[in-house]
């Protein structure tokens, strides 16, 4: 049975709001730094007070376990799961640059999204979406650009945290075929942001490999109510969902984009 969706995107939301200001009380200062699985993952004081105030407010107005990056979570025998990345863009935030997010999702045991929430706290812009109810940036609706020449697409994309792998996995191929191929290419630093970006038609794609679920299951299911269209490299959905190989476009220039990385790849 599926749950209130309007009710719990409402839930989301205060706890995407009040995380975000719980990091914003040490934005713009020094950060206590510590890393994770290797120098580029990294998590600070900005994280773990983020998490600390979303979690109580999911748990008390909901019944669904939670997962999230930093650990904060709880059992998944559940027919639904929130997926919390209390800042998603860590680096940015240590580096008091203002493109990060709080992202929010509750899935189903498949991972299929039905409530997804990004959160900016430095610009104020929330980004919100309820499976069957179309997305909004802060409450007014929003859709993926129409833009079908790959010439005139704005396109950014990310490079795994554990990059020291073999080069098919690093992207650094894709990233040199993509570009001469397109208006212009940025690297941001959030994904969930940057596939957002995607839904309201600042950019026309985003792809990086190499993340998780509470990296971009909000922004995936904002992409889709928006018109955008996911997928993984094969073209399915089951990588893109676990967030291990995204591709997020405005759908027009999908395929375009598909067969150029997938030539890299090679």
């Amino acid at each position: 049975m599926t749950p209130d969706l309007t009710t719990l995107r409402a839930v989301a939301e205060h706890a995407a709001r009040d995380g975000g200001a719980a990091a914003l009380k040490t934005y713009g200062g020094s950060h206590d730094e510590a890393t994770k699985a290797n120098i580029f993952d990294i998590v600070t004081e900005g994280d773990k007070a983020s998490e600390a105030a979303i979690l109580p407010i999911l748990r008390a107005n909901t019944r669904f376990p939670i997962f999230s990056e930093e650990g904060g979570g709880d059992e998944f025998d559940a027919p639904f799961i929130w997926h919390v990345d209390p800042i998603d863009g860590t680096v940015n935030y240590a580096s008091n640059l203002p493109h990060f997010s709080v992202s929010i999702a509750l899935a189903d045991r498949d991972l299929a999204p039905v409530v997804g929430i990004v959160f900016n706290p430095v610009t104020g812009e929330m980004f919100s979406a309820a499976r069957g109810q179309g997305a909004t940036l802060n409450g007014k609706p929003i859709h993926a650009s129409d833009v079908r020449d790959m010439h005139q697409a704005l396109i950014a994309t990310g490079f795994p945290s554990g990059r020291r792998t073999v080069r098919r996995e690093n992207n650094l191929d894709a990233f040199l075929a993509v570009l001469p191929r397109v208006r212009d290419m940025r690297r941001l630093g959030s994904a969930a942001l940057d596939i957002s970006f995607v839904a309201c038609g600042r950019l026309e794609a985003f792809w990086e490999g190499g993340m998780n679920s509470w990296d971009v299951l909000a922004a995936l299911l904002i992409l889709s109510e928006s018109g955008g269209r996911y997928s993984d490299y094969d073209g399915g959905t089951a990588r893109a969902i676990t967030g291990k190989q995204v591709v997020a476009t405005n759908g027009w220039l999908h395929e375009q984009l598909l067969t150029t990385i997938n030539a890299a790849r090679r």
